[in-house]
């Protein structure tokens, strides 16, 4: 038996199978970087602050958009797992340059 066939059977234990383990799972991170993204609005809002809200643009891209979109490209189109996996992959990408960018102390260009 592979690890492939172990994880299925897990799964098909609770009652799920995978693309509804996984919609679940995505769904619960989604959930919880709404959470971080909202915090560091809400500290970009109270304080002015630049920074905090690159970070919670980042979180957003990183965790609350590509669940959006990858669902929604899936849904609504025919698109192919790749062009979707692409989709996800450029989220993350600019998640991750906004996140460096709220690395930059605020009086630097």
């Amino acid at each position: 038996m592979s690890a492939s066939s172990g994880a299925l059977l897990e799964t098909t234990a609770l009652g799920l199978d995978e693309a509804t383990t996984i919609f679940f799972v995505g769904m619960a991170s989604a959930a919880l970087g709404s959470v971080v993204t909202w915090t560091a609005y809400r500290g970009y809002a109270r304080n002015a602050s630049r920074p905090m809200l690159f970070l919670a643009v980042g979180v957003a891209f990183l965790t609350v958009v590509p669940f959006v979109l990858s669902h929604v490209i899936d849904w609504t189109t025919d698109a192919t797992d790749a062009t979707v996996l692409l989709v996800v992959t450029v989220c993350h990408l600019l998640g991750l340059l906004a996140i460096v960018r709220s690395f930059r102390r605020p009086d630097s260009r």
